[in-house]
């Protein structure tokens, strides 16, 4: 339950899925790997570093970057059986895959065409995205206490967040937070930004290794072009 430091991003990109068979192939092949050791990284809460690497490297975590932006554009019926196949392997990778699809989805329908063009190749080089989105301190989920306040052409954001499935090994972590009129931004802040710390305080029965931790937000900057 210490800090735990951002991991590097991929030196070499990510492989590029073509079609909606290919992700299919990819994901099969894949969840032959991962169920390897599955059970030993579940009982023994062993991180699983190396399988997320392999797994974005793959091209599986850009399958839904739209066609017109050099991804695939699968459909979501393809989605929901690659995940289906590689839960088979782990269920704890298939789910750490979950916030980084929404995000993908997301951008797609309200980032400006500047971002897409400039988020979009980030993931389909392989950089990850974490979340930090949920909030046990709110009235409510849909309630977030999490500031942000725009200084020149940075946002910054103060807060808290848990249950961030996916943030302590993503490479990039969109926080939720609103701004003083309430109104509800993605600020999509590098995961070794000054001032956020991500902790791998998760416990659970079952799915160990998701590393749904928390996330602690003091005066984390972010460029306003990457605030959605």
């Amino acid at each position: 339950a210490t800090p735990f430091p951002a991991l590097p991003r991929p030196v070499q990109p990510a492989h590029v899925i073509r079609s909606d068979r290919e992700a299919i192939e990819v994901a099969r092949k894949l969840a032959a790997t991962f169920a390897l050791e599955s059970s030993l990284r579940d009982s023994e809460g062993f991180l699983p570093i190396a399988e997320l690497d392999a797994y974005s490297q793959s091209g599986l975590w850009g399958i839904t970057v739209p066609k017109s932006f050099g991804g695939a554009g699968v459909s979501y019926a393809t989605v929901a059986e690659v995940i289906r196949i590689l839960a088979e392997g782990d269920s704890s990778l298939a789910q750490i895959t979950q916030n980084h699809l929404a995000l993908v989805a997301h951008i797609d329908l309200d980032a400006t065409e500047a971002q897409k063009a400039e988020l979009f190749t980030l993931v389909l080089r392989g950089v990850r995205f974490g979340n930090a989105f949920s909030e046990k301190g709110s009235k409510n989920v849909a309630t977030f206490e999490t500031k942000l306040r725009v200084e020149g052409k940075t946002a910054v954001v103060n807060g808290q967040k848990f249950y961030t499935t996916g943030a302590l090994l993503a490479h990039i972590v969109p926080i939720v937070a609103v701004d003083e009129e309430g109104k509800g931004w993605l600020a999509f802040a590098d995961r070794d930004a000054p001032g956020l710390t991500v902790v791998n305080d998760w416990s659970s029965f079952g799915q160990r290794t998701t590393a749904s931790g928390s996330i602690r937000i003091e005066n984390v900057r972010v460029p306003l072009d990457r605030v959605v």
